[in-house]
């Protein structure tokens, strides 16, 4: 890979984990470089509370502003991705429906992902999600609609309606059905709806919970979720879903609320790249830098790339602190180290004032891993903000 001693144009495409860690981490090697962040909306997501935006959160625990992040050097664009221009050297993206051309001496392409629903009829449409602060709002919304019709229906059709069918027994569909079960007992009562009519059912296609995961921290799961009240089902796989109504494979079930957790895929504007070549798990490959193979000024960072333990937010600040720091010295003309990933670290509550935390062979489970978590969540909003 060259280097070069020149002052350069970055582009970070993205202000989520990646790309935020990306411009944190080249503002404190002071480069001197102009930043410029394109990105749809004014805030970074933090997508570890958003199950709780679903239930009782506050909504400033999962969007920070991004005035609040970076400093008036980095220049913010509000605008929609549209493709890289390898030959003339830009960034093109949509401002306000017009395209604008950004050149640049590197770019971070670091978009993230998207829900994916596999092609199941029905499930886009009739299904909610709570990848974005405006989805797990209108989740909220949806439940308070759910009660109030639940009011005034016979026993039957009111069991159906406050039935939730939690579909993916992964750290987010367990810390969702958990919250959930509290949540909604609660909100029947004010509603002046028996609680016990509210059913929560976590569903799970492969053999347990938690599946990526050691076959005690699953059973541990499992016995702690149960204990919350919340039915456990696997290997059950959704095959359809209809207005009131899902389809597993060997089951139908009369159900009110659909909430989907168990797919993502990279964003779909990844395959714009010119270059861009997928792995069998659908990332992109990308060389020992983070870059493209057929472009070594294009970084892809977070969920888009194709690294060990991608998909995670710590590997996605992990990849953005080591592009900053390689674009650094790639500025600075010194030489480069390859990227080397980061083992990562889980901790999923699990209802109130439990979470289960496992790093390597250790295990931890109870009241302290579910204050370590709060106090990660508190850490790194410190971090990025200070």
């Amino acid at each position: 890979m060259k280097t070069q001693k020149t002052v350069a144009n970055i582009i970070v495409v993205g202000a989520g984990f990646a790309g935020v860690a990306v411009v944190k981490t080249l503002l404190k090697t002071h480069v001197n470089a102009k930043i410029t962040v394109v990105t749809d909306k004014d805030y970074m997501t933090y997508y570890p509370s958003l199950y709780g935006l679903v239930t009782d959160a506050n909504q400033s625990e999962a969007a920070f502003p991004l005035t609040s992040i970076f400093p008036e050097r980095v220049h913010i664009l509000r605008a929609t991705f549209s493709r890289v221009d390898h030959e003339r050297r830009v960034v093109i993206a949509l401002h306000k429906g017009v395209e604008t051309l950004l050149p640049y001496d590197y770019v971070v392409v670091a978009l993230g992902s998207e829900v994916n629903y596999f092609n199941i009829p029905g499930l886009k449409e009739r299904s909610f999600s709570f990848k974005s602060v405006d989805s797990a709002l209108a989740l909220k919304a949806h439940f308070e609609s759910v009660l109030a019709s639940a009011k005034t229906l016979e026993k039957n059709d009111a069991v159906a309606r406050l039935h939730t069918l939690v579909v993916g027994g992964g750290p987010s569909g367990l810390e969702v059905a958990a919250t959930l079960k509290h949540y909604l007992v609660k909100r029947a009562k004010i509603h002046g709806i028996d609680s016990s009519l509210v059913t929560i059912d976590l569903i799970e296609a492969s053999s347990r919970l938690l599946p990526t995961m050691s076959e005690k921290i699953s059973r541990i799961a499992e016995a702690r979720i149960r204990t919350l009240g919340v039915n456990v089902f696997t290997n059950r796989a959704l095959q359809s879903e209809d207005i009131d109504e899902v389809v597993l494979n060997d089951m139908e079930v009369k159900t009110g609320t659909v909430i989907w957790t168990a797919g993502t895929s990279i964003n779909n504007e990844y395959s714009t790249i010119s270059g861009v070549t997928l792995s069998e798990r659908k990332r992109v490959v990308v060389t020992d830098y983070l870059t493209l193979p057929t472009d070594d000024r294009v970084f892809i960072a977070g969920d888009g790339a194709a690294t060990e333990y991608s998909g995670l937010a710590q590997t996605a600040i992990h990849n953005g602190k080591y592009i900053g720091k390689t674009i650094t010295r790639m500025i600075r003309g010194k030489n480069l180290t390859p990227y080397k990933p980061h083992v990562p670290t889980f901790v999923i509550p699990i209802g109130k004032n439990w979470a289960l935390f496992s790093h390597q062979s250790m295990l931890w489970c109870g009241v302290l891993p579910s204050i370590l978590r709060r106090l990660i969540d508190w850490q790194y909003k410190w971090s990025i903000t200070k």
